[in-house]
C-alpha cells in the first residue's frame, strides 16, 4: 500500500469519533440554508431577480457528496470493525480513536497494551487499512 493512501486512511479512521457530529452538521446546513444579503444599495434593475442558476439550486440531503460521502466512511468503518477481531479493533482503537495523543505500535506493543508482538500487529493493522480501503472503493495499488 502506498504511503500516501495509507495517510488518507488513516486521517478518515482519526475522524470517525466526529463523524456523527460532521453528519448532523451537514444536514442541519442543508436543510436550513443561509441566504445572502442583497448589498445593492440605490437602484438597478430588477432587484430582486437573480440571474445565477447555480444558487438557486436546493440540494437534498440524498443529493448532497459530502454528506453521502461522510456517510460512506463511517458505515465502512463499522463494518470493518465488526469483520476485526478483538486485538485488531483494540489496536485501532488505541492508534486512531483515543484522544491522549499520538500513540506508535511499538509502543503499545512494548506497554503489553495490545497482546502481540511489533510484526503482528503491523499485520493486523495492515489488513484492517486494505479491508477499509476497499470498502471505499480507494485502490491502493
Amino acid at each position: 500500500m502506498r504511503r500516501s493512501i495509507r495517510h488518507v486512511l488513516e486521517d478518515v479512521l482519526r475522524d470517525y469519533p466526529k463523524l456523527s457530529q460532521y453528519i448532523k452538521k451537514r444536514e442541519e446546513e442543508i436543510e436550513n440554508p443561509t441566504m445572502d444579503d442583497d448589498e445593492n444599495v440605490g437602484g438597478g434593475r430588477a432587484e430582486n431577480k437573480r440571474s445565477d442558476p447555480v444558487s438557486n439550486l436546493v440540494i437534498t440531503i440524498n443529493d448532497d457528496r459530502r454528506l453521502q460521502r461522510l456517510k460512506l466512511e463511517r458505515q465502512a468503518i463499522d463494518e470493518c470493525l465488526d469483520e476485526a477481531g478483538n486485538i485488531t479493533v483494540q489496536l485501532i482503537q488505541k492508534l486512531y480513536f483515543d484522544s491522549h495523543g499520538k500513540r506508535t505500535i511499538p509502543e503499545l506493543c512494548d506497554q503489553h497494551i495490545i497482546p502481540v508482538g511489533t510484526t503482528r500487529a503491523y499485520e493486523l493493522r495492515n489488513s484492517f487499512l486494505e479491508s477499509l480501503a476497499q470498502k471505499l472503493d480507494i485502490d491502493v495499488m
